[in-house]
């Protein structure tokens, strides 16, 4: 007569072996020698706790929140680990920067015949010195939360260049006090040091350098017939808006690790 718990058994041996097979994947996430090294060994301490979450009486609820507590777990180191390993290697990744640069002024190149030498210089500076800045600063970092706001900040400032060179905000003169907005950014950070808390200051004042711009345009009466007074206000508080969570994630990002390389807080 077949035991009682010979179903059981079964059913908790197909479970196992999905979740490890799932893990098995996952872990494809984490760099190759990484992979290569402990691969083994993690999968089978994660077979290893699934089966004492399905014999020790939790089950299915059990094995739920074992991979409730794994898959954060595992993204975020994964992230982190490549992070890490691309960051050891400056080099490959300022030709990854250029590389993608000539990639996007591909686009334009095809699509935008319009496009005279003078376009494409400025187009390639803009894009290639965002991503070189990005690189250099954000490899800095020891936690994500910074790298995020290093992006956030980053993406607000190319729009903003991009966006007043291609239509403009207000008008001629106007979209000049605009180009001065980012400047401010970057002095605040120059001061601040890189560290997340200045950092998270810098930030604040450039959201506030770009609204009082906003009001100082609106206040002279340069705002040209096509961009209404709201649209004005619409589209500086999209960058005002950028700002202020790009200094929220600096301010997160002050809780954890401070960027390596810097000097301490003033």
């Amino acid at each position: 007569m077949a035991s009682p718990r010979g179903p059981r058994q079964r059913g908790h041996e197909r479970a196992v072996a999905t979740s490890e097979r799932a893990y098995r994947s996952l872990l494809r996430a984490y760099p190759r020698g990484l992979r290569d090294e402990y691969g083994g060994e993690m999968v089978r301490c994660f077979r290893d706790l699934c089966r004492e979450e399905l014999e020790d009486g939790g089950g299915g609820l059990g094995l739920a929140a074992l991979w409730a507590r794994t898959l954060p777990e595992l993204l975020y180191t994964a992230l982190k680990e490549r992070s890490t390993m691309s960051n050891r290697n400056t080099y490959r990744s300022v030709v990854g920067v250029a590389l993608a640069t000539a990639f996007v002024l591909l686009i334009p190149l095809l699509t935008a015949p319009a496009w005279n030498l003078a376009d494409f210089v400025f187009a390639g500076a803009l894009i290639f010195g965002t991503g070189l800045t990005y690189v250099l600063v954000a490899r800095k970092a020891g936690n994500i939360a910074y790298r995020a706001a290093v992006g956030v900040a980053l993406a607000a400032a190319f729009l903003l260049v991009w966006v007043n060179a291609a239509v403009g905000i207000t008008d001629s003169d106007a979209d000049l006090m605009f180009l001065w907005v980012p400047a401010v950014g970057i002095i605040g950070a120059i001061i601040a040091r890189f560290q997340p808390r200045g950092m998270a200051r810098a930030m604040f004042a450039t959201a506030l350098a770009q609204a009082l711009v906003a009001v100082i345009a609106l206040i002279a009466g340069i705002v040209p017939a096509y961009n209404s007074a709201f649209e004005v206000l619409g589209i500086t508080g999209f960058y005002v808006a950028l700002f202020v969570g790009s200094a929220l994630l600096f301010r997160h990002a002050a809780r954890g690790r401070t960027p390596t390389g810097a000097g301490p807080e003033g």
